[in-house]
């Protein structure tokens, strides 16, 4: 048995993709035998344990017109933590202020990996659009790899911004998980709250580097090509209260955060078609989960979702809202057929294996975790 660290910033109650990563992987670790400490940003200080994983919340600076998000700027606060817990491998999900981390596992002569989340370039280039997106990427990139033991890629995409500076990487995808997230959570009773025949959904943060809006330009061109479309938008983020200016007068009702997964999951299975139009998603969660639910996914054909849609699910597409509407158009007509190949598609990803080729990463791989039984899902309707 191994003690693991896994350090992250932006994890807050209304996290993503982030979240639902780390969360995830702290179960498959104590499943595989491990103990986990989980060191994230808070509002206050605190530590609960739960069994083998033990939370450390770590007072924080609240970012500014961030959606909620904090980021952990005291790192003589996350050294005495690392010093208490003397972790047998330290994992990161940030290359900000968090690399501390990994100068202490060096000197402690234990393993850190870099668990590399978003495109650092796409980034700048989402936020300071005349900043030289290249070189702060570049130099960022090359400093946080030559602080860690191995720097960890879920897509090819992830990992070009790090073959450009020659920096090795190791893919690990991430995973779903295939039980919550199931064709069987279809609902009847949701799809009748909505008269619209067809049902599309976006869940997404709602931020600008996400490009939320788009996915208005789609239901829109669905409806002027006649598909009586509404569009159900999950995601909270800095963005949400133009998201609901816009759904006025339109056939789109704004949910925010949804805390529940199985809610999640239901509303995922129930859409016709999942809109990801974010242009640097290094991986796509939320767009996999679409696949698990046995829904299609469109997506921006610049991000690496097309990698996670793979050669037969779903429809990588530029940004132009009549080709997506169209592609809408498509899915309506071969709607069983492609439903079954996005669930085959996600059957791939299993949380188990990417835990597995995490582990491997950090040399903390120990016995292989058993198999869950596929218990019958309750509360589809």
């Amino acid at each position: 048995m191994a003690t693991i660290a896994h350090l992250a910033n932006f994890y807050t109650e209304t996290s993503g993709g982030l979240r639902t990563a780390v969360d995830a992987l702290t179960t498959e670790y104590v499943r595989a035998g491990h103990r986990v400490h989980v060191i994230v940003p808070g509002a206050t200080e605190e530590t609960r344990t739960f069994g083998a994983v033990t939370m450390h919340r770590v007072v924080s600076r609240r970012l500014p017109r961030s959606g909620g998000y904090r980021v952990i700027t005291s790192p003589r606060r996350v050294r005495a933590l690392l010093d208490e817990i003397r972790p047998d491998g330290v994992e990161l999900s940030d290359r900000l202020t968090l690399l501390g981390a990994a100068d202490w596992a060096r000197a402690a002569g234990v393993p850190s990996t870099l668990i590399a989340h978003e495109r650092v370039d796409g980034v700048v280039r989402s936020f300071a659009p005349f900043a030289p997106a290249t070189t702060i990427a570049d130099r960022l990139n090359a400093s946080a790899a030559a602080r860690v033991d191995t720097v960890v890629c879920t897509t090819d995409f992830a990992a070009a911004e790090f073959e450009r500076i020659q920096v090795p990487t190791r893919r690990v995808p991430l995973g779903v998980d295939l039980h919550t997230f199931h064709p069987q959570r279809r609902s009847t009773v949701l799809r009748r709250q909505f008269p619209e025949t067809t049902l599309l959904v976006l869940a997404s943060r709602l931020s600008k580097e996400k490009r939320p809006e788009f996915a208005i330009e789609v239901l829109d061109a669905c409806r002027a090509m006649g598909i009586n479309a509404r569009l159900v938008v999950m995601g909270h983020g800095p963005l949400e209260g133009r998201m609901i200016r816009l759904s006025e007068g339109r056939a789109c009702t704004v949910l925010g955060h949804v805390s529940s997964r199985v809610e999640v999951a239901q509303v995922l299975a129930t859409a016709d078609a999942v809109l990801a139009p974010g242009p640097i998603e290094t991986f796509g969660l939320a767009a996999l989960e679409a696949l698990a639910c046995g829904t299609p996914v469109i997506c921006n054909e610049d991000s690496a979702i097309r990698e996670v849609l793979g050669s037969e699910a779903g429809f990588p597409l530029p940004l132009i809202g009549e080709a997506w509407a169209e592609a809408v158009g498509t899915v309506l007509l071969n709607s069983e057929d492609e439903r079954a190949r996005s669930r085959a598609r996600a059957e791939e990803f299993p949380w188990r294996r990417a835990a597995e080729g995490l582990l491997a990463a950090l040399h903390c791989e120990g016995p292989a975790p058993e198999e869950e039984p596929e218990e019958p899902i309750r509360g589809a309707r």
